[in-house]
């Protein structure tokens, strides 16, 4: 296999599920093997995403290509069977198994820009203020209407006024459970 002194970005096939522990396994084995000259960094693309279930609000990690990790490497016969023998790993992507294909830099500057995207754009914006209309989006008072009465914004939670029985009420919801309605 020819070598040159280049390190190229390469996509290698992981078990899925079980990219962060083929990282770590393939940190461990280029250590071991003395081939920190030939390999590089390690890459797994994830995003946060915000998540609410159950009117609770939480962050995960979520991975952009589950099954596979970027790795930058000289292609020497060393690094590629430190690479091809890692636990966890499956093998090369692209090309054939002897000779994998790089990720052109172009493809790869794409991906990082794509998650530097997520990371400016992480997780919704909302505007409420006290007196705005709103309408109830999910939960049980789907479809009702009502005026906000108090903005928590620590909490992300708003008091609103709903007509219940003919009487206005007082109920709690989650800013995404509802959305704004313009006078009519």
């Amino acid at each position: 296999m020819a070598s040159s002194d280049t390190k190229e970005w390469y996509i290698v096939q992981t078990y899925s599920g079980y990219e962060n522990k083929a990282k770590l396994a393939l940190e461990e084995r280029i250590r071991s093997e003395g081939v920190e000259d030939d390999i590089g960094e390690i890459f797994i693309p994830t995003e946060t995403v915000v998540e609410v279930k159950n009117g609770k609000r939480r962050e995960r990690t979520r991975k952009f290509y589950a099954g596979y990790i970027f790795v930058k490497m000289v292609l020497s016969d060393r690094a590629w069977h430190v690479v091809k023998n890692t636990p966890k790993i499956v093998g090369f992507v692209g090309g054939n198994q002897r000779k994998p294909t790089p990720v052109p830099e172009a493809e790869f500057r794409k991906i990082t820009e794509r998650i530097e995207e997520g990371k400016m754009s992480a997780g919704p914006s909302y505007n409420f203020q006290k007196g705005d209309k709103i309408r109830v989006i999910e939960g049980n008072f789907k479809d009702f209407t009502g005026n906000i009465e108090e903005v928590m914004e620590e909490k992300e939670k708003l008091r609103v006024f709903v007509e219940i029985f003919g009487r206005p009420t007082a109920v709690e919801f989650d800013f995404n459970q509802v959305e704004s309605v313009a006078d009519e």
